[in-house]
């Protein structure tokens, strides 16, 4: 039943952002994006489910995590415009994936 739950809460996060973008309300939509909801629901649950300590290492790899989010939007605000839409967010992932997955490399190898 938590696993429903956590999906409704999504979905609903979702729904919501997409509405507001349809309504034109496109700063507000980014500003969303950004805020950490899907986190707060997350931490809430890992943190009960298995404490403190796993908690403050998932908290550590997000905030490292911060700069592979900042490259991938880099990158899709880059290409979007001069590529299709789709192209520019797949190599906005890709650029995410590179720099995330170096990140993993490091911070395990330090582990």
């Amino acid at each position: 039943m938590d696993i429903v739950i956590k999906a409704v809460l999504g979905g609903l996060l979702v729904g919501l952002l997409l509405t507001l973008a349809r309504l034109g309300h496109y700063i507000v939509t980014g500003l969303l994006v950004s805020v950490p909801a899907i986190s707060l629901y997350t931490w809430w649950w890992m943190g009960r489910e298995h404490g403190v300590e796993p908690l403050r290492v998932a908290v550590r790899a997000a905030m490292w995590g911060a700069i592979p989010w900042v490259i991938y939007l880099g990158v899709v605000y880059t290409l979007a415009g001069r590529l299709p839409l789709w192209l520019a967010l797949v190599f906005g992932v890709v650029a995410y994936l590179l720099v995330a997955s170096a990140f993993l490399f490091v911070m395990e190898s330090r582990a």
